[in-house]
């Protein structure tokens, strides 16, 4: 994102609160295969892991791990969503699934998914231009409260897709 960029920000912080069992390595890869789905995903390009630490604590495994995703849209505009998640106490455990033990992970997850709308992405116009104020302002200002609603619905999809996967591996 170039510095003269305008950041709008759309979901401030939706939060997801888990405790119980999960699998961690599936849930990483599913999170993460959705956000590429949805083109904000591509590590060469857009996708950035800005934060992975694992810790070994005395009540279990901690991890802390911060995404950074970009859409571009257009030449003009590009969406961002950031997951920042807080695993922590996860431990080993073993549930019987169909009378078959099946080795997974249990502890709590907090989650918080955030997004941006990105206008003047590539800083083709400095900050306090007038010109862009009346492009934004009269030229695309449908298409900016368009990309609003779209991001907002595509923040919260996400979020949809974290709970329904706690949910299905809820035991």
């Amino acid at each position: 994102m170039h510095k003269e960029a305008d950041v709008t920000t759309i979901v401030s912080g939706a939060t997801l609160n888990w405790k119980g069992v999960f699998d961690l390595s599936d849930m990483y890869r599913q999170l993460k295969w959705w956000l590429e789905y949805e083109g904000f995903g591509d590590e060469s390009k857009n996708f950035k892991e800005m934060k992975y630490v694992e810790r070994i604590k005395p009540f279990g495994k901690q991890f802390e791990i911060r995404w950074v995703g970009e859409k571009n849209i257009s030449d003009y505009f590009a969406y961002q969503i950031e997951v920042t998640m807080l695993i922590f106490g996860v431990k080993d455990a073993e549930v019987n699934v169909q009378g078959k033990k099946v080795k997974i992970d249990k502890g709590e997850i907090d989650m918080k998914i955030s997004s941006r709308l990105i206008s003047n992405r590539s800083g083709k116009w400095k900050k306090d231009s007038f010109l862009k104020k009346l492009y934004n302002t009269f030229i695309v200002k449908d298409r900016i409260d368009g990309y609003k609603q779209d991001l907002y619905e595509k923040t919260y999809k996400f979020h949809e897709e974290v709970k329904n996967y706690l949910a299905f591996h809820k035991l």
